[in-house]
């Protein structure tokens, strides 16, 4: 299940940057899984993620880890009455801590097997690309313009951020 966040991402990139992403890369791992013949289901994505620092950005949308946690419960619920045994996410953004969550949901669900992938540290950036950062970044605004280069402003109208450092 990917999860993402609806936040803003510098002025170039959409709102929903984490979801086109963690929808994206959790579609495509499952047909990659399905042509190894894994019976995989990719479910909806949620919208929706723990952005506590960026609320004082406008149109931000901040859950907090407990209603997470209430969702989790109530879709692994739905999923143990279809007897499906194996859950993961597909997280998008850098705010969404479910290793907590789901340790404390595995007691509850002892017979599922339950994971997270924080995607964007999948990989060793600096392999890759040039700019180090990790919002709105050099490797988001590429995968943006791979994935729908339409949603991207042009390059002129890119704004000139720098990250905040938290106190």
């Amino acid at each position: 299940m990917p999860w993402g966040a609806t936040e803003p991402h510098n002025f170039h990139l959409p709102y929903f940057t984490d979801i086109i992403e963690a929808t994206e890369i959790a579609n495509e791992s499952a047909r990659k899984a399905w042509e190894k013949g894994v019976k995989v289901i990719v479910l909806p994505t949620i919208p929706l993620g723990v952005n506590t620092g960026h609320l004082d950005l406008n149109l931000t949308i901040n859950i907090t880890p407990l209603t997470q946690h209430a969702v989790l419960n109530d879709i692994l619920n739905s999923l143990r009455n279809h007897n499906i045994k194996k859950f993961l996410i597909v997280n998008g953004h850098g705010g969404n801590e479910f290793k907590p969550l789901l340790r404390d949901l595995g007691l509850k669900f002892p017979d599922m097997f339950l994971s997270t992938c924080n995607w964007f540290l999948a990989l060793d950036k600096r392999d890759f690309f040039d700019y180090d950062g990790n919002h709105a970044d050099e490797m988001e605004t590429s995968l943006i313009l791979f994935l729908a280069p339409e949603l991207v402003l042009s390059f002129e109208k890119w704004g000139h951020c720098t990250e905040k450092k938290l106190k």
